[in-house]
């Protein structure tokens, strides 16, 4: 039993069924097994591979030239073809037509049934008339050749020099399988043992276990991988982000990217001659190029720019109402918590928002002119730059960071200003900015309590979280590259979430 040579149910069932078919030193194609044993070619050939492997049979590649139905005369098979369908036309009128009747009624067919027919002795160009010389039963012999190709019989060069002539065939190159048997499946039968993964009762019942042999595996081979669908990995990034802010009890407001330069500037308190709002920075439409300005609140946001209000002195310029009104791609999301304030919501509240933002900046492994960020705003009992502090820090380690610090920093609408760095594989990255509303920005708003505010970019954060070089590798379609991305994006971390 142990000399005999295993094979699995499928090939013993292959070499059963071959016995008293095929004969010894003789050559099948696969297609032709697959024929003798009424069974798909498809399951054929791996199995003939199989045993080939294990020394029962032989087997031979080659490539072969063969000959497929093109397109255009598929349609001559199922509607006719030309020089056919001129026969039937001159017949039915009387076995003769003017030239010029008979190019109108078969259109753009009548030069290649013409021609053709003429070729055949069909019919024949007498004083302006086109003259049938055949019985209209007549039939194209290329119709003959095309059915016996499709029938899988070979033609001759010269009936396939006919063929090609008129494009009504192509070649194509085919790869065939020649099997040998050098000996009878019988005598193969008896050399081998069908091997099985596992007994079970109806091997046990019918006593066949003893005709079979368990096969024998190896416990420490790899297991084969396996891709199952997933989210995009930056989608799956901005998806948690998106959850850990729930968790912190934020909720989502969402607005459109079509933006107010009043909304994303000047009522967070940024002057009209600041460098980011110039085109070389900014994206503004061309149609329609204005909004409409809240009347109310463009009166308060105007004095705390030209005269300054809570306190402040402003910035001590003429404000431009018309620049204000102007249409923008917005370049941050703090466009839309200035919109949620301005709705002068009561504490206690939170509120985040995550989207797309546009800045004008050229394509390069390090900068996109469209991409991600998150905003955070809040207020209830207690609030203070302390009180943000904690919060970002909780947020930073639901990230799966344990090493992040803060140091103090300047933005146009928040006093005190802070940024957040973390530690990703040995270098400190600063992902975000935060502090507290300016008085006067609050102000201006009809806000008389104080709201802390954050954001981040995330496509940043992402690349150092990945180990990325290049940006652009976050909205790769690779699939190749894609499957090298672990679904858990916090092994980089190195952390525990």
């Amino acid at each position: 039993m142990s000399k005999k040579i295993a094979v699995s149910e499928s090939e013993y069932q292959f070499l059963k069924q071959l016995v008293g078919r095929v004969e010894p030193g003789k050559a099948y194609t696969t297609e032709e097994l697959a024929k003798l044993l009424g069974i798909p070619r498809s399951r054929v050939e791996p199995l003939v591979r199989l045993l080939a492997d294990k020394g029962l049979l032989e087997i031979e590649e080659q490539v072969v030239e063969k000959y497929v139905v093109t397109e255009e005369a598929k349609q001559y098979l199922e509607e006719g073809f030309p020089e056919e369908k001129l026969v039937k036309l001159l017949h039915k009128n009387g076995g003769e037509l003017p030239v010029d009747e008979a190019r109108r009624l078969l259109g753009r067919e009548f030069g290649i049934a013409m021609a053709n027919a003429s070729r055949k002795g069909w019919v024949r160009v007498e004083a302006g008339k086109v003259k049938l010389l055949v019985e209209p039963t007549v039939e194209a012999e290329e119709k003959r050749l095309l059915r016996l190709l499709s029938e899988g019989r070979r033609l001759s060069p010269d009936e396939v020099k006919l063929l090609r002539r008129r494009r009504l065939v192509a070649p194509e190159k085919e790869k065939i399988t020649i099997v040998r048997f050098g000996k009878s499946p019988e005598e193969f039968l008896e050399k081998v043992v069908v091997e099985v993964g596992a007994l079970t009762r109806q091997l046990i019942e019918s006593g066949e276990w003893r005709n079979i042999r368990l096969r024998s595996y190896n416990v420490a081979a790899e297991p084969p991988k396996v891709y199952p669908g997933r989210l995009h990995f930056f989608r799956q990034f901005v998806e948690y982000l998106r959850d850990v802010m729930k968790e912190l009890g934020f909720v989502e407001i969402e607005e459109p990217p079509v933006e107010l330069e009043f909304w994303n500037y000047d009522v967070l308190f940024q002057p009209q001659y600041h460098p980011a709002r110039s085109p070389t920075d900014t994206f503004y439409l061309r149609q329609p190029r204005e909004g409409v300005l809240p009347a109310d609140l463009a009166v308060s946001v105007r004095k705390a720019h030209e005269e300054g209000i809570a306190g402040s002195r402003g910035w001590g310029y003429r404000w431009d109402p018309s620049q204000a009104a102007r249409l923008i791609l917005r370049s941050h999301t703090t466009a839309v918590s200035a919109r949620v304030l301005a709705s002068k919501p009561r504490p206690p509240f939170r509120f985040f928002s995550l989207g797309r933002v546009y800045r004008v900046e050229t394509i390069d492994p390090r900068h996109l002119p469209e991409f991600h960020q998150i905003d955070g705003i809040a207020s209830e009992d207690g609030i203070s730059l302390r009180w943000l502090i904690g919060m970002l820090s909780e947020f930073l380690e639901r990230l799966g960071f344990r090493e992040y610090k803060f140091r103090p920093a300047y933005f146009p609408f928040t006093e005190p200003s802070i940024e957040g760095y973390v530690r990703v594989k040995g270098q400190w990255l600063e992902i975000l900015g935060a502090g507290m509303f300016r008085p006067e920005m609050l102000a201006a708003l009809g806000i008389d309590y104080p709201v802390a505010a954050w954001g981040m970019g995330i496509e940043r954060l992402a690349m150092a979280l990945y180990g990325l070089t290049d940006i652009r590798q976050l909205y790769s379609m690779d699939v190749r590259f894609l499957s090298t991305i672990p679904s858990r994006w916090w092994i980089y971390a190195g952390a525990q979430v």
